[in-house]
């Protein structure tokens, strides 16, 4: 049995009933992978290992509700893309990998984001080339140490690169749904079901009675979260709305998690809230790609929103650049507004806390695992993460305001702990050893099978992927063939479901 682990001297970020985020001065037991006590003073045992916090902010840890993990080996392809260029270049690129480009490109992913502080991640797995691939995928998952919903995706897949961009006729060939139904007779996966699995597709290019029969029966089957993508932009006019498809189908509830929804009207925005649903901005990928302003942060969907990352191919991992980056254009988009209307007010508008709140508790909720995580609260699960508070950023700012400190000053060179379910996966800034299981299995069973990895280990096996995928994009791929090819697949797949 693990020791109990005690945290001691440390700032707690502890919400109250109405969300607000009082900083106490306490300490924090961990026993197994839950909250145990958290008191003024608890007395330390021989039992015990302790971790002196003292200067320290103890903080919740992040919740990503919208991330494509496996994309580790793209990272500088898309800093200058819009989406229409990052659609060949970066979701269909999953068409180059093997199932070992995978493994290594979701494990480093995965490890990235625990490294910046995420403890639970929302994977949106459009990587399905094989029944190997997913698998692969989940088995970096467990061996990573996060928590995560995998999103077991249904996506176009690339038949041609050349001469010309096709794709395949079949988006549900016999493989896909017989592998999910394998998967959700295997689930959850890792220790303490610390991986569950959902499904993800993207709803408005699917015919509505595809719909219908897919959610029904992923459902049925145990599917934690179903997610799409909802994004409307001008290379794609004609892309209904998946909000108002699901709403008329009446597939829309406490299960559905929507990324981006830039440009719902306030009917979306009403279902979206009536049914229970939530949406997850991902404000750096959407302010680059032409996606529109992140919403998450205006009055009438904040209660249903979110945070993710999206592609830390093109962006950081570390969940306050999102918060701090939506902060502040919800604000100056705001000022902006009222300076339009001749109107002014004295007040900022949205707050740190509310930000804040959208990478923790309202995270949480938004997938579904609020009564688990998202908080520091006795009984829920032990995922935290421990932020140095005399850093040059971050001297000050941790004592008078700490949520402004993550928010506003900190980066990970901050972050000196991060524990997932009870275990510490950073600890003095350092990733720790990762045991990877050789396969995947059902309940406890996890690593005892496997190798033990360091991060130069992983470091170097995702660089000699990375030279292979890129040699098989050269010989495979023409850039404009491949963007005139993706639009007029598009229009065909939305004339056809219409």
């Amino acid at each position: 049995m693990a020791p109990q682990l005690l945290l001691k001297g440390g700032t707690l970020l502890i919400h109250d009933p109405e969300n607000r985020v009082i900083p106490s001065r306490a300490d924090l037991l961990i026993d197994g992978d839950r909250i145990s006590n958290i008191d003024k003073v608890i007395e330390q045992s021989e039992e015990m290992e302790v971790i002196d916090c003292s200067g320290t902010i103890i903080s919740p840890g992040f919740v990503d509700t919208h991330h494509h993990v496996w994309q580790s080996q793209q990272k500088g392809l898309h800093a200058d893309q819009i989406l229409l260029d990052y659609y060949h270049s970066g979701n269909l690129a999953s068409s180059h990998y093997t199932p070992r480009d995978v493994f290594w490109g979701q494990l480093s992913g995965l490890l990235e984001a625990v490294d910046a502080g995420t403890t639970t991640i929302v994977d949106h797995a459009h990587l399905n080339y094989s029944p190997d691939h997913s698998k692969e995928a989940i088995r970096a998952t467990v061996a990573s140490g996060i928590r995560s919903v995998f999103c077991y995706c249904a996506h176009p897949r690339v038949a041609t690169w050349k001469p010309e961009l096709t794709f395949e006729k079949e988006w549900f060939p016999d493989w896909v749904m017989a592998t999910f139904r394998e998967l959700a007779s295997m689930q959850p996966f890792g220790p303490n079901g610390r991986v569950r699995l959902g499904f993800a597709l993207d709803v408005a290019l699917v015919p509505p009675h595809v719909l219908r029969n897919v959610f029904d029966e992923v459902r049925a089957l145990g599917a934690h979260l179903i997610t799409s993508h909802e994004t409307r932009i001008r290379m794609l006019d004609h892309v209904p709305s998946a909000v108002k498809l699901l709403a008329e189908n009446n597939l829309l509830g406490p299960d559905v998690l929507l990324s981006h929804a830039n440009h719902t009207d306030s009917h979306e925005r009403d279902c979206i809230r009536m049914a229970g649903a939530h949406i997850s901005s991902t404000a750096l990928t959407e302010m680059q790609m032409g996606h529109g302003d992140p919403i998450a942060l205006q009055p009438d969907i904040f209660g249903s929103s979110s945070l993710g990352i999206d592609c830390h191919s093109m962006c950081s991992s570390y969940m306050p650049t999102q918060m701090l980056t939506l902060l502040q254009s919800s604000r100056a988009h705001r000022y902006a507004d009222l300076m339009e209307k001749n109107e002014w007010d004295a007040s900022v508008g949205p707050t740190v806390e509310d930000v804040f709140n959208l990478g923790t508790i309202l995270g949480a909720k938004a997938v579904g695992l609020e009564s688990e995580i998202g908080s520091l609260e006795v009984g829920k699960k032990a995922d935290l993460v421990i932020f140095e508070g005399t850093t040059p950023a971050m001297l000050s700012v941790s004592k008078c305001h700490p949520v402004a400190g993550i928010v506003l000053h900190s980066s990970i060179r901050d972050i000196r702990t991060v524990i997932v379910d009870g275990i510490i996966r950073k600890h003095n800034s350092c990733l720790s050893t990762i045991p990877a299981p050789s396969g995947l299995r059902t309940g406890d069973e996890i690593a005892q099978h496997g190798e033990n990895l360091t991060w130069d280990d992983v470091a170097a096996e995702v660089e000699k992927s990375r030279e292979g995928i890129r040699h098989r994009v050269e010989i495979t791929v023409d850039e404009d063939k491949a963007r005139d090819g993706l639009i007029r697949s598009f229009l065909d797949q939305i004339g056809n479901n219409g």
